[in-house]
């Protein structure tokens, strides 16, 4: 076995957490590096030996204890440690004088090949690249191939100094197409790629972003910014060997288009009152050429709080089935395509069913706004002595029922109430029932009319009584959770510590999937677990 593991590190983390302990909260999931992320995800300690910045794509390699590490890290600064990166710009080579700085700083080897020395240092909270001292960091560049006016550059790197290859890149006038922080042209996504490494004796590499080998699709800026996107989520799967059927490939809240794998079908959401442009229809078109998603179905959607029950849906050709299943977590679900807009899932949630499995064995599990039973299979299956799932929907607690079929768990001894959830708590109450654990996600907003009487519920005026109810059924813990958009983790936090006092503590949820955002990003859904 080898003494690292070889990741391939997506864009938008760091290599280790930047959190200070000022920053730590115990609700907080402090796996906000990639070291961190992955050593929580595989179940062993990594330890850094080298880093990427937070926009660099590739292969990384962790060591799998601290002696490995220390002696990893002295041959990279030994030099003994060879790298390889790819990067793209959209600017030419600079034409050069010959003049002093100049032959002190490049050597060309060829029109096409060429190396750059300077000193690079930190200068406040910058690393610049000095050509007036003795230089410190060495950087061959090796022109593969132009597109346009976009060219790919491989960058071998013979020294290890921070942005070197960066720095170096913006000197020759070739700056990395969106880094912006270098002189590079602003773009979605910063195009440095770590494509090979060697380390005693071992060499590993992993496959550049697809934009790196059709260069013509950065034309398309829109498309680029969505191929990154799902960039990300491959190179997540690709670390822990996941076979993914359930996944959201694309999912930002300044971009109209939200995409999610539900098995076989991709469901993609417009979150606009009209239909895409033609140039935003070829631009999606494009993406469902190369990622080759032929079952699909699109649902134009006004903005939130406008017309959130009209149907405008394009699909593809066969047309995708009105109901399908699929797998997540090695649970079996149904989705469907006639009942809404949501097609029976939501997948913010996948680690917290997860985390519910796994800890429910033996214990009676009370399920609110339980919509289509997600956390109730997830508990029935790893073992819980009774699950009730309420929800004020006959429809859904019938869907329900279905996926307790479809995973071979017999309905008895659990129980599916169609009740309001609050009078459901306020029935347990008084009769003394008691759940070690209460799991309540509730709406934000929702209009009920049960036995002729009409309700409207806010979360932001119902939330006390409502965590309050749970406490006096719940002996063990709630698990919590909203989408209300003006309400930060922390908020949600403080609001349950302020709500139960001192007889509850208020703890992380299981660290979040990559596939929504990334850490120490705002987050729409939030979660919380409140230890009785």
């Amino acid at each position: 076995m080898s003494s690292f593991v070889w990741a391939d590190k997506p864009a938008g983390l760091t290599t280790h957490t930047s959190l200070n302990e000022s920053d730590r909260r115990p609700w907080t999931d402090t796996n906000d590096g990639f070291v961190e992320w992955l050593s929580a995800r595989l179940g062993i300690p990594l330890f850094p030996v080298h880093r990427l910045d937070r926009e660099t794509t590739g292969i990384i390699a962790f060591a799998r204890d601290r002696e490995t590490a220390a002696r990893a890290r002295e041959a990279f600064e030994g030099r003994e440690v060879s790298k390889e990166y790819l990067l793209v710009t959209d600017r030419a080579l600079k034409t050069f004088t010959s003049t002093a700085a100049f032959t002190s700083t490049f050597k060309f080897t060829s029109e096409n090949e060429f190396e750059v020395s300077s000193f690079i240092e930190r200068d406040g909270n910058a690393f610049v690249s000095r050509k007036d001292r003795e230089p410190n960091a060495h950087t061959k560049f090796e022109k593969i191939r132009t597109e346009g006016r976009f060219t790919l550059w491989r960058a071998i790197p013979l020294t290890g100094k921070p942005h070197q290859i960066r720095l170096h890149a913006e000197d020759a006038g070739i700056p990395l197409l969106g880094d912006s922080q270098h002189a590079g042209t602003e773009f979605p996504a910063v195009c440095l790629h770590a494509n090979k490494i060697t380390l005693e004796g071992e060499t590993h590499s992993a496959p550049p972003p697809i934009y790196f080998e059709k260069l013509d699709l950065l034309n398309d800026r829109r498309l680029t910014r969505w191929l990154a996107s799902c960039d990300r989520r491959e190179r997540t799967n690709r670390n822990v060997h996941v076979n993914v059927q359930t996944l959201r490939w694309l999912h930002t809240e300044s971009d109209p288009l939200r995409v999610e794998q539900l098995g076989e079908v991709l469901s993609l959401n417009w979150f606009r009152d009209t239909y895409p442009t033609d140039e935003e229809w070829k631009s999606i078109t494009k993406l469902l050429e190369l990622k080759n998603w032929r079952i699909w179905y699109l649902q134009i959607r006004a903005d939130r709080g406008k017309d959130p029950h009209t149907d405008r849906t394009l699909h593809s050709e066969p047309p995708p089935p009105e109901r399908w299943t699929a797998q997540e977590n090695e649970l079996t679900y149904e989705f469907r395509r006639e009942t809404g807009l949501s097609p029976g899932l939501f997948l913010d949630q996948r680690q917290n069913r997860k985390w519910i499995q796994e800890t429910s064995a033996g214990q009676r599990v009370l399920n609110l706004f339980c919509y289509t039973g997600g956390f109730s299979v997830a508990a029935a299956s790893g073992g819980a002595a009774q699950v009730v799932s309420v929800d004020v929907s006959k429809t859904f607690l019938d869907w329900a029922k279905r996926n307790f079929e479809l995973n071979n768990l017999s309905i008895e001894p659990h129980e599916f109430r169609a009740i309001d959830s609050g009078e459901y708590l306020a029935w347990a109450a008084k009769k003394g029932l008691k759940f070690e654990t209460v799991i309540c996600d509730p709406p934000s907003f929702a209009r009920t009319n049960t036995r002729g009487k009409s309700k409207v519920f806010k979360i932001e005026n119902e939330f006390e009584t409502l965590l309050k109810a749970c406490a006096a059924v719940a002996t063990k813990r709630i698990l919590f959770s909203t989408n209300f958009e003006q309400w930060t983790l922390d908020d949600l936090a403080k609001r349950a510590q302020s709500a139960l006092g001192a007889r509850a503590r208020v703890v992380a949820t299981p660290s979040a999937d990559l596939d929504f955002e990334l850490p120490r990003q705002p987050r729409n859904m939030k979660s919380i677990v409140i230890e009785l």
